[in-house]
């Protein structure tokens, strides 16, 4: 076999081996996870509807939050006017 029988057949494997690996990410992909769009709620207002519930949810607990930390807040006040109210002049 000539030298450029040679080269023939090695580039005749590179390319068989390069079309190999894009088929074989074509399909790792295809086989991947679904689209975003299958992940979705398909009705858009059952989805706004969600969104408020979520909302809502959040908003009760920041809710709390506040009160709570309203409560320290207070809490610190008053401890802060016993400290002052004990110390001898």
């Amino acid at each position: 076999m000539s030298a450029s029988g040679r080269a023939h057949g090695f580039w005749r494997g590179f390319l068989a081996g390069l079309a190999t690996l894009v088929l074989a990410g074509l399909l790792w992909h295809a086989a991947g996870q679904p689209p975003p769009v299958y992940a979705q709620i398909p009705d858009s207002g059952a989805q706004r509807n969600q969104m408020i519930k979520e909302q809502a949810v959040t908003n009760q607990k920041l809710t709390q939050i506040i009160e709570l930390l309203r409560e320290i807040r207070d809490l610190c006040k008053a401890e802060a006017g016993a400290k002052r109210s004990a110390k001898p002049d």
